[in-house]
C-alpha cells in the first residue's frame, strides 16, 4: 500500500511534535508499506529514516489555502496514492483516495473563545465537519476527544479510532546540576518552585492557578511559582493579577524556553501543576512524569484518562482545593516518591510503536485490508 502523510505543519511546536514522533514510529515498522512525505520546503529533513521505501514531495501550499485544495490531490495522482492520512484536521474536499483524518480535539467549538474571528470559527467548524465527513476513518488522541467529536460533530462512534499519543523520547530527567542551575541563574528561579507550562488561554486557566498559588502560600507553603511559555498579551493580565494578589514575588514568567530549558525546569520542579479546564490529551502531564516531576492537575476534560491514579487530580475551579492539593505534594516527601512512581507506571501506558501498529491497523481497515503491489519509492527530498 502506498501511504501519503499530509505534513506540512511538521514546524509547528505541538503537532509538528506529534507528527514526527507518530511518523518515525510507523517508519520503523515492517511492512511492505510505502511512504510519501509531504512536507514544508523549510522542513524537509525533519523526519529521520532511511528507509528505500520513503520518499519526501516538497508542498508548497499553505494550511487553510485554496491553493491546497489544487495542489494536494494532483500530488497524490501524481504518486498513485492509496491512502492519505492527515494528522492535522484538515482533509483537501477531492481526494483520488481514500482518507484518514486525525482530529485530535474539537476545541475551536467547545471553546471559541480560544479564535477571536469569527470568520476563522465559521471556516474551523465546515472544514472540520467535512474533514470527519470526507474520511473513511477518524483517529484521536483520548476518549474523551472522542465523545465529543460525537457530540459537536455527530460522527458515528464506529468510524472513530482513539489511539494514545505518547511522550516525545527528548523528555527525560536532567539530573545535572550544572544544567540545572543554569536554567535557574537565567530565570531568577532560588529555590524549590511549582512549575506549569502552556500557552495562554482562558481555558488554560492560568488566572485560576495564581488563585490557587495564593492558597498554597496561605497553606503554609514556601516556595516559587514558575510559568513557561508565550503568554503574549496575557503576561500583562497575569502579572495585574498577581499583584493584585499580593504574590508578583513569587511568581516567575519565563517566556518560550526550548526543550532542553524545558526538560530541566520539569525535572527540577517540586511539583507540576496542570489547571487546564479544557485539553484533548494533555502532553506536558506525561512530560512531567517522564521528567519525574509528581503532578497536580485538573478533574477536567481528558486530564483524569491521561494522568490514570498517578496523578492528584483537584477542582481547578476552586482555589481552595487546588491549591490545598498543591501544598500536600510540595510539602509531603512520601507522598512524592509514591507519586513519581506511579508516574513511571502510567507511561508504560502510552507508547509511539503501540500507537504506530494501531495507526497502520487503521489504514488497512481504511482501504479494506488490500495491499498495493508497487515498485519501492526512494527516498528523496524533491519539488513534485
Amino acid at each position: 500500500m502506498r501511504i501519503a502523510f499530509d505534513l506540512r505543519r511538521i514546524g509547528n511546536p505541538g503537532i509538528g511534535r506529534y507528527m514526527k514522533c507518530l511518523v518515525e514510529a510507523i517508519l520503523k515498522q515492517e511492512t511492505d508499506n510505502e511512504y510519501l512525505l509531504l512536507v514544508p520546503s523549510d522542513a524537509s529533513d525533519i523526519i529521520q529514516s532511511n528507509s528505500a521505501n520513503v520518499r519526501r514531495v516538497v508542498a508548497r501550499s499553505s494550511y487553510y489555502s485554496f491553493r491546497e485544495q489544487i495542489e494536494l490531490p494532483q500530488i497524490l495522482r501524481t504518486h498513485k496514492i492509496d491512502l492519505l492520512h492527515s494528522p492535522h484536521f484538515l482533509l483537501p474536499l477531492s481526494r483520488p483516495c481514500p482518507a484518514v483524518v486525525t482530529i485530535h480535539d474539537v476545541i475551536y467549538m467547545a471553546c471559541p473563545e480560544d479564535l477571536e474571528s469569527k470568520l476563522g470559527r465559521l471556516y474551523y467548524r465546515a472544514m472540520m465537519h467535512a474533514s470527519a465527513r470526507l474520511a473513511v476513518r477518524i483517529i484521536t488522541d483520548s476518549i474523551f476527544s472522542k465523545n465529543e467529536i460525537v457530540r459537536y460533530l455527530h460522527v458515528d462512534p464506529a468510524k472513530i479510532t482513539v489511539i494514545y499519543p505518547a511522550v516525545d523520547p527528548g523528555f527525560r530527567q536532567i539530573s545535572d546540576a550544572v544544567a540545572r542551575e543554569a536554567v535557574f541563574l537565567k530565570h531568577g528561579i532560588g529555590g524549590d518552585y511549582i512549575f506549569y507550562t502552556g500557552i495562554y488561554k482562558a481555558r488554560k486557566n492560568h488566572a485560576g492557578l495564581l488563585k490557587s498559588f495564593k492558597r498554597f502560600l496561605e497553606f503554609g507553603g514556601n516556595g516559587q511559582l514558575v510559568i513557561a511559555g508565550p503568554l503574549d498579551e496575557g503576561e500583562r493580565r497575569l502579572r495585574t493579577l498577581a499583584e493584585e494578589l499580593r504574590i508578583s514575588k513569587q511568581v516567575i514568567f519565563t517566556g518560550f524556553v526550548d526543550d532542553a530549558e524545558l526538560c530541566a525546569l520539569y525535572s527540577a520542579a517540586r511539583v507540576y501543576a496542570c489547571p487546564s479546564l479544557y485539553e484533548g490529551f494533555g502532553f506536558t502531564v506525561l512530560e512531567a512524569m517522564a521528567c519525574g516531576t509528581p503532578v497536580v492537575c485538573s478533574e477536567a476534560a481528558s486530564l483524569p484518562e491521561v494522568a490514570g491514579d498517578a496523578a492528584l487530580r483537584a477542582n481547578a475551579n476552586d482555589a481552595h482545593a487546588f491549591g490545598e492539593a498543591l501544598y500536600q505534594v510540595f510539602t509531603d516527601d512520601d507522598l512524592r516518591r509514591e507519586m513519581i512512581g506511579r508516574g513511571r507506571q502510567n507511561l508504560r501506558r502510552f507508547s509511539w510503536e503501540q500507537a504506530a501498529k494501531q495507526c497502520l491497523q487503521t489504514y488497512d481497515e481504511a482501504v479494506g485490508g488490500t495491499i498495493s503491489a508497487t515498485s519501492p519509492l526512494r527516498e528523496r527530498s524533491l519539488s513534485h
